[in-house]
């Protein structure tokens, strides 16, 4: 088995920073954190991104100049992290990298998902050997690409003696329930941060609400949340998976006509509308967990972590941070492990979960400088 340094790189549908972690695996499959390196996207590559995403400016010009400004950056990340821990590229076997989706419609027909970062410059510009496109082996068998976060999530949470709840809080909130005799399920429930970062951008020019201060400042509009649990998606039954593509301003403008609510009440009804959502789900697939780990950057935010409390009562809320991996790093650090799954030829999807007609050993494999020596 292939062991020693993995790097992990990930960038959100939240657009707002590039985030890259150092792990090291050793033979027994434990996963140690070395080293972090967070790089804040510019408001022009942002812009560029958002453009590309919303089909606004999608040319085949526009995305493949993309794919390679991604990729520059990328490794300009590996390159600053493996400086400030003292090593060099020959010293890392493989680089995992996510990319950043900037399409996801596993409904359409035929589906697709498209993540940019091109995995050849970055491979070449790093030295270092580059798995990327994860999402498209789980697509071709017939699964939605999405979420992925639930093996990683069972590697990480499992309990042998109860069932465990792994929510993950990015741009898009997706639970995975990993029950005591070792099943694995799980699936997208929404939004997470995606619509009140965007709503906060669009009257704010912010990119995220910080401390929930401007959430905290408005109330709930009762009536505005129930308009916005009759999105249809949300009775979809799994698998299933959705991104910005269906949440976004757009859809919520529609919700929003023939209303004057004020904007921070807005704001405050979204952070409600992402923890019912995710809180609905959880009660509804196990209503017998006690244990529920949060990971990714929503974990930060103390009004939707309060929210999602009062809403799953006494149950016991713990941060992924208690298992070794801050709730900031962790979708980092899981493609980072899943570039060590593919180099040992071990599937990284979950059939059940994404609904693939079989397990799939996952990604695209650059080989670097060094692999040939």
């Amino acid at each position: 088995m292939n062991e020693g340094y993995f790097i992990g790189l990930m960038t959100g549908t939240s657009i707002d920073a590039v985030d890259t972690v150092l792990i090291r695996i050793d033979t027994g499959r434990m996963i140690k954190v070395i080293g972090t390196f967070d790089q804040h996207i510019s408001d022009p590559l942002r812009k560029t991104i958002m453009d590309v995403s919303s089909g606004y400016a999608d040319t085949l010009h526009a995305i493949a100049t993309l794919d390679q400004q991604l990729a520059e950056l990328y490794a300009e990340c590996v390159l600053t992290l493996l400086a400030q821990q003292g090593l060099k590229s020959e010293d890392v076997q493989a680089i995992g990298c996510h990319g950043q989706t900037v399409r996801h419609e596993p409904g359409m027909n035929p589906p697709y998902t498209m993540q940019l970062g091109n995995g050849a410059r970055l491979s070449e510009m790093t030295g270092i050997r580059t798995i990327n496109d994860f999402r498209q082996g789980d697509i071709a068998a017939g699964g939605q690409g999405a979420p992925l976060a639930p093996l990683f999530h069972h590697h990480l949470f499992a309990d042998c003696e109860n069932t465990v709840i792994g929510v993950n809080l990015g741009g898009i909130a997706n639970i995975s329930i990993l029950r005591a005799n070792g099943q694995i399920g799980g699936y997208d429930t929404g939004p997470a941060n995606t619509l009140m970062d965007q709503w906060i951008s669009f009257h704010k020019q912010l990119r995220y609400d910080k401390n929930a201060s401007w959430a905290r400042s408005g109330k709930l509009d009762q009536c505005l949340l129930d308009k916005l649990l009759t999105e249809p998606w949300l009775a979809q039954k799994q698998p299933k998976s959705t991104g910005p593509e269906l949440f976004n301003l757009s859809w919520l403008d529609k919700h929003l006509a023939g209303t004057q609510i004020a904007p921070e009440d807005v704001q405050y009804t979204l952070c409600e509308y992402s923890a019912l959502t995710i809180c609905n789900e959880i009660n509804r697939q196990a209503p017998e967990t006690s244990r529920i780990v949060m990971c990714g950057g929503g974990a930060y935010n103390p009004l939707l972590v309060e929210r999602i409390q009062y809403h799953l009562g006494e149950r016991e809320l713990i941060s992924s941070s208690g298992y070794g991996i801050d709730p900031e790093w962790i979708e980092a650090s899981m493609f980072a492990w899943f570039a060590w799954r593919t180099l040992n030829n071990l599937p990284s999807n979950v059939p059940a979960v994404t609904g693939a007609a079989h397990d799939v050993v996952l990604g695209t494999i650059h080989p670097g400088n060094h692999d040939h020596e």
